[in-house]
């Protein structure tokens, strides 16, 4: 699967922790699970580990739950992860990933449904987080950035569907749209400098405007070249088109990867959450 396979729980009660530990250890073998009671224990294992799933209460000791979560998401490691707030409330469950400072609760769990039931919820979540590789559309025009992307790409067992031009890429959206009845890409990835019809900022536009796809429904990987020292990487351009995250080339195999595994885990979690 493309979640870590570590999980965290974080709880001020120790008969609640260590219920919770042996029930997942049970269900889930495979997978780590880390217990603290407090949000300086919890600081300390997120800052050392990326975790799949992290759970947490929200009357801690030390800090107040929302805090906490927000201390999470400032740091590379879970700023993606999903994260459960178990609570007395009874809350819908939600997703509200904000681009820039990642400062969100993935889902609400009402604990007086009981342990059993949470941990239910956790492993049905995993569950629909299959293991079919990630499947991905790339736009590039230059025949010498797309050997060396699609190399490596597809030695990371990435699925890849490649075009040379936005017009293209945009056709073959609104085809698998009307096939599928949804977007079946987890991620697009896409070069700034495509053609003098439509640029890579003109086809990130499209794709949220026109076609309707969001961050959470389509994910997209803006790739740029490094700028020079007299030069200013314009953030606010970027993201303001509706890009995910953006990635200077020449690519680093390893930073590739791992910014396509947080934006398709982005998708996968808001199709797991979906009734």
């Amino acid at each position: 699967m493309l979640l870590k396979k570590r999980l965290l729980i974080i709880d001020s009660s120790d008969s609640a922790r260590s219920i919770l530990f042996k029930e997942l250890m049970t269900r889930l073998p495979d997978i780590d699970v880390i217990a603290c009671g407090s949000a300086r224990e919890a600081i300390t294992a997120t800052k050392r580990f990326e975790f799949g799933v992290i759970t947490t209460g929200l009357s801690l000791p030390d800090m107040e739950g929302y805090a906490l979560i927000a201390e999470i998401r400032k740091q590379q490691k879970n700023r993606d992860t999903p994260i459960f707030v178990v609570s007395g409330d009874s809350q819908p469950q939600m997703i509200d990933i904000d681009n820039t400072e990642m400062a969100a609760v993935t889902a609400y769990f009402d604990k007086a449904e009981g342990h059993r039931a949470l941990v239910n919820f956790i492993c049905d979540f995993l569950d629909k987080d299959n293991e079919i590789a990630a499947k991905l559309m790339y736009i590039d025009p230059s025949a010498t950035s797309a050997a060396i992307t699609t190399s490596i790409l597809l030695k990371n067992n990435f699925e890849l569907t490649h075009f040379k031009d936005g017009a293209s890429a945009i056709a073959e959206l609104k085809l698998d749209f009307s096939t599928n009845r949804h977007c079946s890409y987890d991620a697009l990835i896409t070069d700034l400098t495509l053609n003098p019809d439509m640029s890579g900022f003109n086809l990130i536009k499209t794709i949220r405007s026109d076609l309707k796809l969001d961050y959470l429904t389509l994910p997209i990987l803006l790739m740029t070249v490094e700028p020079s020292e007299d030069e200013r990487t314009d953030f606010t351009g970027i993201f303001g088109a509706g890009t995910n995250d953006f990635i200077t080339k020449p690519v680093s195999e390893s930073v590739l990867v791992e910014r396509l595994l947080n934006l398709v885990n982005i998708k996968r979690q808001n199709e797991a959450l979906q009734p």
